[in-house]
């Protein structure tokens, strides 16, 4: 009976959780994300603290340098997107204009064949100032902070970092005796694991983000510096990403350019680097540092996807690495990080 008691109890607990998560979404993605930044500047606060350099001097000048590079990604985001909605009569009879051209090609084939045709109109009641609006709208929220997230962030960015910077010491206090220092060696290995794998993944998505916005540019594609920040963000979306981020800029192509072959070059160019970027280049890179397996990484994508929106989904994948590098610290929890992990690559490992 106290068994039953207790896994009601849990279920609940975990109902509430999941609930919690949810409704305060406001509160936590920004939370996660200075966390995530955090653990990615702290080493730079560390090393200069080591050549006694003053922490009075270069924990105010890492934060306003990490603020100042997101409020001007926030910023590029919203010029971006406000420019696209007052050229939306623009683009949206490019756009109707252009899928009637590709639906009178196809119908000119279909019906010699078959002796019908596709209506363009039900196509075209799709494309209007309604839907580009509610697409906008949507890519504000999803990506574009607001004023209250941005100051939150900033908040709880600078508390962590000033936190992380003390945390040893307080750990060590916390644990006393002889197991002060297994505390102390575990948090470290984290801390270090977190740095290196986001360090190393946001300088992959930087590389493919300027690579695009080099293509862009060199084709002429309005708003390159808008495609290639969003590429940058859409990356750490585990293969969504990679398979959505070339759709807006393609988007835009087939808007500004007449010549199909134009068109075809740009795209195919794009999927092409993105490809070898993150099927080839990556994984070389990364190495062993992800240790997931796929279905992790789906639930994770699907979880955090509907808790957080999108937000949660470029937040999944670094998310669970946290979870599984902490769940190995924990003798009672590190069953769980094996779940999580890859058979095979824990196999190399003891074979090496």
């Amino acid at each position: 009976m106290d068994n039953t008691v207790k896994r009601i109890l849990m279920i609940f607990l975990i109902v509430l959780i999941f609930s919690l998560l949810k409704e305060l979404s406001t509160i936590l993605i920004p939370l996660a994300l200075a966390f995530i930044i955090a653990s990615i500047f702290y080493p730079i606060v560390n090393l200069f603290s080591k050549r006694k350099a003053s922490r009075i001097l270069v924990l105010p000048t890492v934060a306003i340098i990490t603020v100042i590079i997101v409020f001007l990604l926030g910023q590029v985001i919203y010029q971006a997107i406000n420019e696209i909605i007052q050229q939306q009569d623009y683009f949206i009879t490019s756009l109707n204009d252009k899928i009637k051209q590709v639906i009178g090609f196809i119908n000119s084939i279909i019906y010699g064949t078959f002796g019908t045709k596709i209506k363009f109109t039900s196509l075209a009641a799709l494309l209007n100032k309604d839907t580009f609006n509610w697409l906008a709208s949507i890519l504000t929220a999803s990506i574009g902070p607001t004023t209250g997230a941005f100051v939150m962030f900033i908040l709880y960015y600078i508390v962590i970092l000033i936190g992380m910077t003390g945390s040893k010491e307080y750990l060590s206090y916390v644990a006393g005796g002889n197991n002060s220092m297994n505390i102390v060696k575990s948090f470290e290995t984290i801390q270090k694991s977190i740095a290196s794998y986001i360090a190393l993944k946001t300088l992959i998505n930087l590389a493919v983000g300027i690579l695009v916005t080099v293509i862009c540019i060199l084709f002429g594609v309005n708003f390159a510096y808008l495609f290639g920040l969003l590429t940058f963000l859409l990356f750490y979306i585990p293969t969504i990403g990679s398979i959505v981020a070339p759709i807006f800029p393609t988007l835009m192509a087939i808007i500004q350019f007449n010549s199909f072959e134009k068109i075809f070059f740009f795209l195919l160019i794009i999927i092409v680097v993105q490809a070898i970027i993150a099927n080839i280049i990556e994984p070389v890179i990364m190495g062993n540092r992800l240790r997931l397996n796929t279905l992790t990484v789906i639930f994770g994508l699907v979880f955090w996807g509907y808790i957080w929106g999108i937000p949660g989904m470029m937040l999944a994948v670094p998310l669970l690495v946290v979870f599984k590098l902490v769940f190995e610290q924990i003798d009672s929890l590190a069953f769980i990080s094996r779940v999580m992990g890859s058979p095979e690559k824990i196999k190399k490992k003891k074979t090496d």
